[in-house]
């Protein structure tokens, strides 16, 4: 790898980055690079612009750079706040972002929703889909060049453009919903009608009257056709998977290489990796995707080549076949935090103990720490017994009052560090109990507290924000408003210790559930989230031991 390219890559995003206008956070379309001065500050996603974006998300989906991501995360709040108008995703003046430039949306904004799929902002992406596709519907399937926003053309070409079916492709590897497909399939159907002469595929000049134009441009080949073939063939048919590259701006395959690692410890694990280099492939993309990464692929905490992955159901399948196939070495009715012999069993499991004072003790299960492979299995479902016993301890010697109601499960993929912590319940939105459960990537408010509007992007993630400065009740509806999963808020008063419920204010309009937690899980929440600030998945549930 020649560090020189990436290097003045990396310096021209940089440059463009800090010129950002202060006003709206967002760059114009055209500067001068000898001045720094914007010739051009109208601003949107579409023609000019559109592949800034698309290169700081997936070179940072490429190389793990969290300042990737951030220039990325600013900016797409941004455009949420400045450019997004409902469904539409307008041209505006980057120093007056309440002002329109243009009055038309090109087609080539199109290809917005499958970043927005990699971004991990399914929901608002298949939305914006649906508005491209409409107007695709329209007009027999043919994307016009640039429409008005009551969809009446403005420039009637259609040059066979591949964004459309680019996001057509990312939406349904993300959701696998067919209806991805069938969109691809009708707009193929099109081409192939309105646009095949004898030597290939011609443009339309007009998508109303269909009349020609002599023109077929590499894309045509080189994106659109690649993106239906992908979106319409089987995994085993493609040739390579698929999960291991991100697709650039002109649909080239780069592989993914999130970490390089040569001979260096991993993880914090005591071991020492081969004298090679060791890659740990496309954990983001396939998280983003839904899919988990197999632990057991570890080597004594050495990423090895060539990692599978599989889907979260399937995870739990083999993690259900293992537990038949398995017993532990301790069962947990027998467990004694005071037997050295016990402590060196479960240690070799992965699982260290830490005292809290008295008799209490918590048990922290790192996949990573285990000695072999077998046993960090085997940790697994001591960890799954020890629960299931300490409930059935507590079920019969407290009354259902003194439970604690509810739970925050935390899994950091990344380290592999996984706590149950009790929480207090909301007296306001939905009730966490009969099985229903909440989850999804960890990310700390900004501002803190929450109780003014959220300034980074939080769709559909569990937002961790301190008590104060405003009811608990309105903390969690800026949260919802941000489009937030659910909420989490810790305890920050001095010597206070106690799991509570939290009061509403009279307001029955919280739709999103939420849990409280004391200050001392508080800290160890936030330990685990910031050795691992992309990758820790937090689960809002009912409380075992209130279920049990």
């Amino acid at each position: 790898i020649n560090a020189e390219y990436g290097g003045k890559a990396r310096a021209a995003l940089e440059f463009l980055y800090n010129r950002r206008v202060p006003i709206s956070d967002l760059p114009g379309t055209i500067i001068n690079v000898n001045s720094g001065n914007w010739v051009r500050k109208d601003t949107g996603i579409g023609a000019g612009i559109d592949s800034y974006y698309e290169y700081l998300l997936k070179g940072y989906i490429v190389n793990g750079d969290p300042r990737m991501w951030e220039m990325f995360e600013r900016q797409y709040v941004a455009t949420r706040r400045h450019v997004k108008r409902g469904k539409f995703l307008l041209t505006v003046h980057s120093g007056a972002p309440s002002n329109r430039v243009r009055e038309h949306q090109d087609s080539l904004q199109a290809f917005w929703p499958g970043v927005q799929t990699l971004a991990g902002d399914i929901k608002e992406a298949e939305q914006v889909w649906e508005h491209y596709y409409q107007v695709s519907k329209g007009n027999h399937f043919t994307l016009p060049e640039a429409f008005l926003l009551d969809e009446r053309m403005f420039w009637p070409q259609f040059y066979l453009r591949p964004e459309l079916i680019e996001s057509s492709y990312s939406l349904y590897q993300a959701t696998k919903d067919p209806k991805y497909v069938e969109a691809g399939a009708r707009i193929m159907k099109a081409i192939e009608g309105r646009c095949r002469v004898v030597c290939g595929y011609a443009s339309l000049k007009n998508t109303n009257t269909g009349e020609l134009e002599d023109r077929m441009d590499s894309f045509v080949l080189a994106e659109t056709f690649k993106y239906l073939y992908l979106l319409f063939a089987e995994e085993e048919d493609v040739g390579v998977d698929m999960t291991r590259y991100v697709l650039t701006t002109e649909a080239h395959l780069i592989p993914i290489q999130i970490q390089l690692f040569t001979n260096k410890k991993v993880n914090g694990s005591t071991a020492e990796c081969e004298n090679r280099k060791v890659y740990t492939w496309t954990w983001l993309q396939n998280f983003l995707f839904r899919r988990y990464i197999d632990p057991s692929y570890l080597h004594n905490g050495c990423l090895v080549e060539d990692q599978p992955y599989f889907n979260r159901n399937m995870a739990k399948a083999k993690e259900k076949d293992a537990k038949r196939r398995i017993t532990s070495s301790l069962r947990a009715a027998d467990f004694d935090y005071r037997s050295s012999e016990h402590v060196a069993i479960l240690r070799s499991m992965g699982i260290t103990i830490e005292p809290t004072g008295g008799d209490r003790v918590v048990l922290i299960h790192n996949t990573v720490l285990s000695h072999t492979e077998q046993l960090g299995v085997e940790g697994v479902i001591f960890m799954k017994e020890i629960t299931d016993h300490v409930a059935r301890s507590a079920a019969n010697q407290r009354s259902e009052e003194d439970i604690p109601l509810k739970e925050l499960y935390v899994d950091s993929l990344l380290t592999f560090t996984r706590l149950t912590l009790q929480a207090g319940k909301a007296m306001f939105g939905p009730d966490l109990a009969k099985g229903y459960t909440v989850s999804g990537l960890a990310i700390q408010a900004d501002p803190p507290e929450g109780c003014t509007p959220l300034r980074n992007l939080v769709t559909d993630k569990i937002v961790i924000l301190f008590r104060g400065a405003c009811m608990f009740a309105e903390k969690v509806r800026m949260v919802q408003e941000a489009g937030g999963a659910g909420a989490v808020i810790v305890d920050n008063t001095e010597g206070s210790s106690a799991v509570i419920a939290m009061s509403g204010d009279g307001k029955n309009n919280v739709i999103i559930p939420s849990v409280f937690i004391t200050k001392e899980d508080g800290e160890k929440l936030l330990t685990v989230f910031k050795r691992d600030r992309f990758m820790t998945i937090l689960e809002l549930r009912e409380s075992r031991l209130q279920s049990g």
